[in-house]
């Protein structure tokens, strides 16, 4: 896959089906709509573009950066894994914001991407004041491009959406994220020193420093995970939070004490799927009640995953 950062940048060799969105999270409904782009690029031999976003489009009106289901990074090897041609990368800024969508058209989608089909979400608008959209193309580009529309994803009757897979994972109900995901929510980084502490009441952790700091974190507390480390797949426990009982210092830690495992894996990417929230983050009176907790969501975890491999 070919990325390019700017329109000016943009080089494609043929003719294109286009689809435009932010697609944080990639979640179904966003992979329902990629999905259409690819058949219909498939039909018609043509290539395929994804135009997107660096930034979230709130971050322009709040002033404020917005956390992101999925970082670019995540999203660029996500869309490459889709089978995606081109990705062109743009900053939401004031000159998207002010670009009417006639120009956007015909200077970007048509000029420079050899756009011959565009793809959308039933709600996807682009332009100046919105004006782009399925209809906008079919009332004034129909001989030059064919518009497709996607039909909205739900499910049990709710609207997929990264706003509400946010809801979800805020309140720690990541089993309902991961149905409008696809997949367990996710996060990756480096594992980095800590300080020792989890090994001094005989659970060792690994401690987790973000590959990007504007990533979305789910409620704070601790949940059954999946881990995944250069050595192989693994469960484990993760503790998200300030760590009350243990120190004062200030920042949210992730640490994961991963089962059955206990190797130096400093300077390792680590990556964590959220399975299950155990528990709130709480204060204990001590180590030893610390510790008694710990044993606790241990046997719960074991007992979760007994019943797991049972019924597949």
């Amino acid at each position: 896959m070919k990325c390019f950062y700017s329109f000016e940048s943009v080089q494609v060799e043929s003719a294109t089906a286009v689809t435009i969105g932010m697609f944080d999270g990639m979640h179904l409904g966003h992979l329902k709509v990629i999905q259409g782009c690819l058949e219909a690029a498939r039909q018609a031999r043509l290539k395929t573009c994804v135009i997107t976003f660096s930034n979230h489009p709130a971050d322009h009106f709040t002033g404020k950066r917005n956390e992101l289901l999925m970082p670019m990074h995540e999203k660029i090897a996500a869309l490459e894994s889709l089978g995606i041609d081109y990705a062109v990368v743009l900053p939401f800024d004031s000159y998207i914001v002010e670009l009417p969508a006639k120009n956007f058209i015909e200077d970007h989608l048509i000029y420079r991407m050899k756009a011959t089909k565009v793809v959308l979400g039933y709600d996807n608008h682009f332009g100046k004041n919105r004006e782009g959209s399925i209809s906008f193309i079919n009332e004034h580009f129909s001989e030059k491009l064919d518009a497709i529309s996607i039909q909205v994803a739900k499910v049990d009757d709710v609207i997929v959406s990264s706003s509400q897979i946010k809801k979800y994972l805020s309140e720690g109900d990541v089993l309902k994220a991961k149905a409008m995901l696809g997949n367990y929510f996710a996060i990756t980084g480096k594992v980095v020193h800590g300080n020792q502490n989890g090994r001094k009441i005989g659970f060792p952790t690994a401690n987790m420093s973000l590959n990007a700091d504007n990533k979305f974190i789910p409620q704070l507390g601790v949940y059954l995970c999946k881990v995944l480390i250069e050595a192989g797949e693994f469960y484990g426990l993760t503790n998200m939070g300030y760590r009350p009982t243990l120190n004062k210092d200030e920042g949210i830690h992730i640490e994961t004490h991963i089962l059955g495992f206990d190797d130096d894996i400093y300077g390792q990417k680590i990556e964590i799927q959220f399975m299950e929230k155990i528990r709130s983050e709480q204060r204990f009176d001590s180590f030893e009640d610390l510790k008694n907790q710990i044993s606790a969501d241990l046997a719960w975890a074991k007992l979760y995953l007994a019943q797991i491999h049972i019924a597949s």
